[in-house]
């Protein structure tokens, strides 16, 4: 261990279980106090990373691995930032810290042999543990040496996927960033040609016009969409949370609904019991939730129908429920609704495009609140999407 402490001064490494209590301190070359065994993982960092940590947790956790989180850590009187990977392991999460990538990896290569060992013992004391035959421990030895090699290269490997995956997300956020400065550009001239500030227009120009302005505004939805959708999937999802009345918070966005509801004669009810009390939300992301779980119920709904919102209270948690009367999702699809771009064979009532984000920018909202959500449908009867929000 002292020479690891040589090589990396500022280097943390930890062996968590699965709800990110420290089991286990592989090296602490930060700060003897900064955290301990049974401590949870969360209480090193400084409080604006508490949110980011707990998402790089959950990532590691979903997805195997994640590489190059940018943390930071609460040192005494000192705010200091820390390069983070980490690995799901058999019962828990192996993580990693130090001042550069490269720092991370020599972690990964020194401590691998732990990951998924019993208490942290070496492969060679599990196997002296096992038996003393010779032969059968030069059985086991390599047998044990090729497992540990395995574990080795399925961890760089899913280290080189995540990091592929994040510049994936930088190319995506860097070419929608650099788009959307000329779509707006095309859009605000257009709508300025409708408008006539630039003279009368033919039944034909104003035919063109109007396709052009359609066309430009739902690109830029789709690359608002894209450059959020990046954000969030690089661990950049910033929540500003303050306590909020949720029940205004939904009567408003029903109403401001209506007025669009209204174009398709559709009617949008609310219904809410009075012990939903104040929650601690973004009030802005809750309402993205809203609008596009309420924008949805109209897009699907066919005209002389009905929208019901709903807000009660269940077990800990506020519940918020938007049930249409539309043309319901196949339950071969359901398991869909929140990837990213998947193409369903429902079509909107009336023509209206879509991102194929909506849902997705959605359930990671509502899993950032620390909330659920999941959707109920029968086809020819409609749909209900709902999600919780936790109360504390």
């Amino acid at each position: 261990m002292t020479s690891v402490q040589k090589e990396q001064p500022a280097a943390i490494a930890l062996l968590c279980d699965a709800g990110g209590v420290v089991k286990q301190i592989l090296h602490n070359g930060l700060d003897a106090e900064l955290i301990a065994v049974g401590q949870p993982f969360g209480e090193a960092l400084d409080a604006g990373s508490l949110e980011k940590g707990r998402t790089f947790f959950e990532t590691v956790r979903a997805k195997g691995a994640a590489f190059d989180w940018e943390l930071n850590l609460a040192i005494g009187q000192e705010i200091r930032s820390i390069r983070f990977g980490g690995s799901a392991t058999a019962d828990g999460v192996f993580i990693a810290g130090g001042p550069t990538r490269a720092a991370v990896i020599k972690l990964y290569e020194q401590f691998i042999h732990v990951v998924d060992s019993p208490n942290g013992a070496s492969s060679n004391e599990l196997v002296w543990q096992s038996d003393h035959d010779s032969q059968l421990y030069n059985e086991l030895a390599r047998l044990n040496n090729e497992l540990i090699t395995a574990q080795r290269e399925l961890i760089k490997r899913n280290i080189e996927l995540e990091r592929l995956h994040e510049i994936k997300n930088q190319f995506i956020g860097v070419a929608a960033h650099d788009l959307r400065n000329p779509l707006q550009v095309i859009d605000g001239y257009s709508k300025l040609l409708l408008d006539k500030r630039f003279g009368g227009l033919s039944p034909e120009q104003h035919k063109f016009i109007s396709v052009i302005k359609k066309n430009s505004d739902f690109m830029l939805k789709l690359i608002t969409d894209l450059l959020y959708i990046s954000k969030i999937e690089a661990g950049k999802l910033q929540l500003e949370l303050k306590e909020t009345d949720l029940l205004a918070l939904l009567k408003k966005n029903v109403e401001l609904n209506n007025l669009l509801a209204e174009q398709k004669q559709i009617s949008i009810q609310f219904g809410a019991d009075a012990d939903v009390p104040r929650l601690p939300v973004d009030a802005a992301k809750i309402e993205q939730v809203l609008n596009n779980l309420l924008s949805n119920a109209i897009k699907f709904s066919r005209p002389s129908t009905k929208v019901l919102v709903r807000a009660y209270r269940k077990e800990g948690e506020a519940v918020i429920s938007v049930k249409d009367e539309g043309q319901g999702i196949p339950t071969d699809e359901l398991d869909r609704l929140f990837i990213p771009f998947e193409s369903l064979s429902v079509k909107s009532t009336g023509g209206e495009e879509s991102t194929g984000l909506g849902l997705a920018i959605v359930k990671r909202i509502v899993e950032g609140h620390r909330g659920k959500i999941w959707a109920q449908s029968e086809v020819g009867v409609g749909s209900t999407f709902t999600f919780s929000l936790p109360l504390t």
